[in-house]
């Protein structure tokens, strides 16, 4: 599951890069800006979610009538896409990271 789930889209998938990198070298940094604006795209969407999510769960937590049950399903999916989150901006740090190495393979 974490290869074919977490780290295909919330993480900086540096065998993509090195992929292009060595076939299409004069891409390479393409590639990396790539990632980087998915890994964006990714991030927004999920902290979206989480913003929303959390938001549920406080309505859940706090009705006229007493606290719901629907605050715990709110609060586990919000707390997954929380984790999304910081796993894209984790990739998309890494991505950043990852830059200089590429702009160092492509210049030979």
């Amino acid at each position: 599951m974490r290869e074919h789930l977490i780290e295909k889209y919330f993480c900086y998938r540096r065998r993509y890069v090195d992929h292009v990198l060595s076939e299409a070298p004069q891409r390479a940094l393409l590639a990396v800006l790539a990632e980087v604006a998915r890994l964006t795209f990714v991030a927004s969407g999920s902290a979206l979610c989480a913003l929303i999510l959390w938001l549920l769960t406080f309505g859940a937590l706090t009705p006229p009538a007493g606290p719901s049950l629907w605050s715990i399903a709110f609060a586990a999916l919000a707390a997954f896409a929380t984790l999304a989150t910081i796993g894209a901006l984790r990739g998309i740090a890494m991505a950043l990271r990852d830059r200089p190495r590429v702009a160092a393979l492509v210049a030979r």
